[in-house]
């Protein structure tokens, strides 16, 4: 609401209105929310002045003028047009507008925008080649994301202008009508549940959302968001002091799976455009040694499930228990909490085999908190993609075994990492092994229900004997364990108690590929944007 008239105004309007039923008038006028309603207001505080005496030369088009009025009560209280117009907080043009949409009847006509019929319509084709261009975008599944949200993801080697430009060159190949750059944007944006794909988070969604409640909800969820902090505090506090323990018989590690690195990658657009082979690299590092094994597979040797993990953790127990050669041998890993992948039953019963067959005395696993599970392998992924960034500028990488030069020779100081290329046979059946042990992780040993999602720290503990024990923690603040009661199946009682059993191979043969990848990438080979030499040393056995 803009200041009433000056003193010099002859209406006097300050003293018939005072502040008081300014601001009331003021809030009546917003508060209706209607741009009708308001020009229907205007309208009728408007009354046209008639003078007693006109003298109108020929053809004089000139208008009437008004008089501007204000309801007080039950009275209507003649104002100035600055009064008028300040104590609404509006400007001439709604007042302009009313008395040209005003007929002689002194209905104000009611608002045509966008109801005139005469929008400019998209061709259907239009769209529908707008949307099958979006559609032969491949898209990549994000490897932090995907058990949180339905959002589809695509390479973020380009961005919305990028596609458009693309297509719009596709139409003009082709001969057909191009959409302009506004309909592409908004049929990307309205109709698809798409985002370029972002590595990792960086924030704890927890945390962010609390931050962003308001007084009453943060009340009620400060507890909560006080023992989420002290649990991410208490394991960062945990993780250190565990490494100030490393010697050669007390191993540190942490260990994660880095975001897909897809296969073929090259900066030409016509990649782009084609589903590719996902190569996965599953890292772990050791914690105060400057050492880290990198694990390397393609999706037709196996998948990243808890068989895949708990074969490369296996792989990594197996070579530290005979380089060390002491059964004192204690190893303590770190991750997140990603229970598909290692927070499960099967990754505990590969636990348990492991210190059934090889000599360690103990395997820690203890869970980082979600959204705060930031570690050494982060910088490793770093690292990689910058050197995979590197090489791209110069030339394409066709095969996994290019990936694992690259790999090896990302890092420029200190130790290299050490590289081990998977093959489908290298991977075994973890869910066939929790199967013939029989082994079940939801009771303790007072009785009540474990419920693995919660447990921060699960120990795998053997006794002289050769007898296995889990002592588990529900919070890094809890200073004893509790244990977890092994009430294996009577069927496999034998095989629990030794686990001496040979593990099965996971996968007989490589995997299939789907429709679409084989396509895409035999359309490569063809136009020869994969080099024939690469053909014939990897695709042609996997297509």
């Amino acid at each position: 609401m803009g200041p009433p008239c000056t003193e010099r105004c002859r209406l006097r309007c300050s003293e018939k209105i005072d502040e008081d039923h300014r601001n009331a008038i003021f809030k009546l006028y917003w508060e209706m929310g209607c741009i009708t309603r308001q020009r229907d207001f205007i309208c009728k505080h408007l009354t046209i002045v008639t003078p007693k005496y006109s003298y109108k030369r020929e053809n004089n088009n000139r208008k009437p003028k008004h008089a501007f009025h204000l309801t007080l009560g039950e009275n209507r209280v003649r104002v100035c047009k600055i009064f008028f117009k300040n104590t609404l907080g509006i400007n001439d043009r709604p007042i302009r507008t009313v008395l040209e949409k005003m007929c002689d009847s002194g209905i104000v006509e009611p608002e045509k925008r966008g109801k005139h019929g005469n929008q400019h319509k998209v061709l259907d084709e239009v769209v529908q080649g707008i949307k099958n261009h979006i559609d032969s975008i491949p898209r990549i599944e994000s490897h932090y994301l995907r058990q949180q949200t339905s959002r589809e993801f695509i390479d973020g080697g380009k961005n919305l202008m990028d596609l458009y430009r693309d297509y719009k060159k596709m139409c003009e190949d082709e001969g057909k009508p191009a959409g302009e750059q506004h309909t592409y944007r908004k049929i990307f944006k309205q109709d698809y549940n798409i985002s370029f794909f972002i590595p990792k988070k960086d924030m704890c969604e927890f945390c962010a959302a609390f931050e962003n409640m308001d007084v009453l909800k943060k009340e009620e969820n400060e507890l909560k968001y006080l023992e989420h902090h002290t649990e991410k505090e208490f394991s960062r506090v945990e993780k250190n002091e565990d490494k100030l323990k490393v010697q050669e018989n007390y191993i540190v590690a942490c260990y994660d799976l880095q975001a897909v690195l897809p296969l073929p990658m090259c900066k030409t657009s016509a990649f782009y455009y084609k589903s590719k082979l996902n190569v996965c690299n599953f890292t772990i590092c050791e914690l105060n040694k400057d050492k880290c094994n990198c694990y390397v597979w393609s999706e037709v040797d196996s998948l990243r499930g808890a068989n895949e993990i708990g074969s490369c953790v296996l792989e990594f127990i197996k070579e530290k228990a005979q380089a060390v050669n002491d059964p004192n041998l204690e190893i303590v890993f770190y991750s997140d909490n990603c229970c598909g992948q290692q927070k499960n039953q099967f990754m505990f019963s590969m636990y348990m085999y492991a210190l059934a067959n090889f000599r360690i005395k103990s395997i820690t696993h203890k869970f980082l908190i979600s959204g705060h599970t930031q570690n050494e392998n982060d910088n490793v992924h770093s690292v990689i993609e910058k050197e995979v960034r590197k090489f791209l500028k110069s030339s394409p990488i066709y095969v996994p075994e290019q990936y694992i030069t690259l790999i090896k020779s990302a890092k420029k100081r200190g130790n290299t990492y050490n590289v081990k290329g998977m093959l489908y046979s290298d991977f075994y059946d973890l869910k066939n092994l929790a199967y013939e042990c029989g082994t079940h992780f939801n009771k303790n040993t007072h009785g009540d229900t474990v419920r693995l999602s919660d447990i921060k720290v699960i120990k795998f503990v053997k006794e002289n004997h050769g007898e296995i024990r889990i002592l588990y923690k529900n919070s890094f603040t809890e200073n004893q364990f509790n244990e977890i009661a092994l009430n294996r199946q009577s069927r496999s009682r034998r095989n629990a108690n030794r686990l001496g059993f040979p593990l099965k191979q996971l996968n007989n043969t490589k995997l299939e590929l789907t429709t679409r990848k084989k396509n895409d990438l035999k359309s490569l080979i063809d136009s020869n944007l994969i080099p024939r030499y690469y053909a014939e040393l990897f695709y042609n056995g996997i297509l």
